[in-house]
């Protein structure tokens, strides 16, 4: 089962990061047990929670200092084994890989630059559905974007093999279809999505860009693979395109979502129901929104829920699609992340208190939750 994860990278096992998304509930690859884990990217600092009975996070928090040749942690994502977390590197143009022990310590850090040339701000990862290679999205400061493509060795550490154009600008978030044949970049400062075939070696060729809207953020892909749900940041705007087997994207249509700054999103395991992370500039309160979507488009349900916090941004399910979790940028405060009960209809509950990450700014994609098989 394969998840899709967006905005802050909570590293509930998933990705964040771009198909759809669940997390949490019991591991049952024996690495990390129940764990999430969530990057924060002003502090350079990973937080590690175990999990409540009803999937919320305990207030206990152990963070973990980022490997020594890594700044500022975004993106996450889990191997499928749930030995290995992955996570990009925005402010040392890397990716790092942390060895999962059986309790859920990150340990052994290895760190690799991108290949040539080199990648600037990455800010999101996906990993392919067999673990075997890993992208990711390249924000370049706003300029042109990057994707830049590692493989797996036999151990798990990640090796820089290629970066190619995004052809987009300001490539901020990016999606691995759940059959692997398809990756998906959001390009925020163009306001567009490209796609790009997977080869069998994991190797990439672009196919399009389509516009969707401003501040194109992040893309959450359904679990039949036919359509992509994307943010549209800057013009407050949510997109659904149709998903060709040929990797070829249809815009379906765009509605205004519920709160200012949409930015994270996932989807559940059947891909109708979808919750997304509004921002709110960083320093207003956040909130999530509840989107139904169909290959024949997307619309909002109901009004915003409130997170307790500002900034929202990542977001991610758990694997039983019982706990929504939602992590909170704060900018000028201290980082959290909120929990949502999530009933059988897709509807939310009353969210816990938020509960403090021990750094600052959890930012895109930057939750991960236990895969389960």
């Amino acid at each position: 089962m394969y998840m899709v994860s967006a905005g802050v990278v909570l590293a509930l096992s998933a990705t964040a990061c771009g198909t759809s998304q669940e997390g949490g509930g019991e591991s049952t690859d024996g690495s990390g047990g129940e764990r999430v884990y969530v990057t924060n990217w002003k502090s350079s600092t990973i937080s590690s929670y175990s999990l409540n009975p009803d999937g919320s996070l305990k207030d206990s928090v152990k963070s973990t200092p980022a490997g020594k040749d890594s700044k500022n942690p975004q993106g996450s994502v889990r191997s499928p084994d749930g030995t290995w977390l992955y996570v990009a590197d925005w402010g040392s143009g890397s990716v790092t890989g942390y060895k999962i022990g059986d309790d859920g310590g990150l340990t052994d850090p290895v760190t690799v630059a991108g290949a040539s040339p080199k990648p600037v701000t990455p800010s999101s990862i996906a990993i392919t559905p067999d673990g075997e290679h890993l992208y990711t999205a390249n924000f370049s400061n706003g300029a042109a974007g990057t994707v830049s493509h590692f493989k797996t060795s036999q151990s798990g550490a990640p090796q820089a093999v290629s970066t190619i154009p995004a052809h987009g600008r300001g490539t901020t978030g990016v999606a691995v279809s759940p059959d692997g044949r398809t990756l998906i970049t959001t390009n925020s400062e163009s306001g567009d999505v490209s796609s790009f075939a997977v080869q069998e070696d994991g190797s990439l060729t672009w196919v399009m860009t389509v516009a969707t809207g401003r501040g194109a953020f992040f893309p959450a892909i359904s679990p039949k693979n036919n359509y992509v749900v994307v943010t549209n940041a800057k013009d407050n705007t949510l997109s659904l395109l149709r998903l060709e087997a040929s990797s070829r994207l249809n815009l379906v249509n765009s509605v205004r979502s519920q709160g200012t700054e949409p930015r994270g999103i996932v989807l559940n395991k059947s891909g109708d129901v979808g919750y997304v992370a509004h921002f709110n500039h960083a320093t207003n309160p956040g909130s999530v929104g509840i989107v139904h979507a169909t290959e024949d488009g997307v619309e909002t349900v109901g009004k915003k829920l409130d997170t307790g916090s500002n900034g929202t941004e990542g977001i991610a399910l758990a694997h039983d699609g019982k706990t929504l979790y939602a992590a909170n940028f704060n900018k000028n405060g201290k980082g959290s992340v909120t929990s949502f009960p999530v009933s059988p209809d897709g509807t939310l509950g009353d969210h816990t208190d938020p509960v403090l990450t021990g750094g600052r700014q959890p930012d895109l994609a930057s939750i991960t939750v236990p895969r389960i098989h």
